[in-house]
């Protein structure tokens, strides 16, 4: 995916989380228990406001306290991101705790938070949509290759004890992921692992990021495919 794919995303999902989230403000999110739509909403306007924090300042060594204009609403900020991202040189240093320290990281980071977050919402409000599967690949892959290894406190260095096939029905989509002891090793393959998750590939990544199983066929040990989905931030 390039700039323009991440951002037509970005804008679709972020516009119909923010509708989802003011059409039933009050509905819980499962996801996260002690939130309602109105407390998401919330949350995912401080993320963009940070991500554009870090693409403003340009500093890779510290990451930057997020600037709100007086009377920001979750729209403008989407807006402000959508502008910053589709400007910025996606090369330039940009804070973040992977090894990509620069703003092509939060391109590609917030249409993935902004699609997870809108399922949430719309599934808090009843009526949940997939995740595009053309972004939900990327979603798949993001997860495998950042999200699993690297958190903001550090380098995860603790995995599950046990290999991991992911196989997505939808896509070209295919990762073992095996834990051994220089971290973790990904591939793109058809391999037989320890354990497995077969479906969509916005079914595996939203069970990669704490969603639940709910449409996948699973093999092997309930209590190892719950390690890995827990390996997630």
């Amino acid at each position: 995916m390039d700039r323009s794919d991440y951002l037509t995303h970005l804008e679709a999902d972020g516009r119909a989380f923010i509708e989802a989230c003011q059409a039933v403000p009050a509905a819980p999110v499962a996801a996260c228990p002690e939130w309602t739509n109105t407390e998401l909403l919330g949350h995912l306007a401080m993320v963009w406001r940070f991500a554009l924090a870090q693409v403003t300042a340009a500093d890779a060594s510290n990451p930057t306290g997020p600037d709100i204009p007086e009377g920001d609403t979750p729209a403008a900020a989407l807006t402000d991101v959508l502008a910053a991202f589709a400007e910025v040189d996606l090369a330039a240093p940009a804070w973040n705790w992977s090894p990509n320290l620069t703003a092509a990281f939060w391109v590609r980071r917030m249409a993935h938070e902004t699609a997870v977050h809108r399922w949430d919402a719309q599934q808090a409000a009843g009526s949940p949509q997939p995740i595009d599967p053309v972004l939900a690949s990327d979603t798949l892959a993001e997860v495998v290759e950042v999200m699993a290894q690297f958190h903001r406190k550090g380098k995860v260095e603790d995995f599950p004890a046990g290999s991991l096939h992911l196989h997505g029905t939808d896509a070209d989509a295919e990762w073992l992921l095996v834990p051994g002891p220089e971290g973790l090793v990904v591939t793109q393959e058809h391999a037989k692992a320890d354990v497995a998750a077969k479906g969509t590939t916005s079914n595996l990544a939203l069970w990669l990021w704490g969603r639940g199983q709910g449409d996948l066929t699973c093999f092997g040990d309930q209590n190892l495919l719950d390690a890995w989905a827990s390996v997630t931030p």
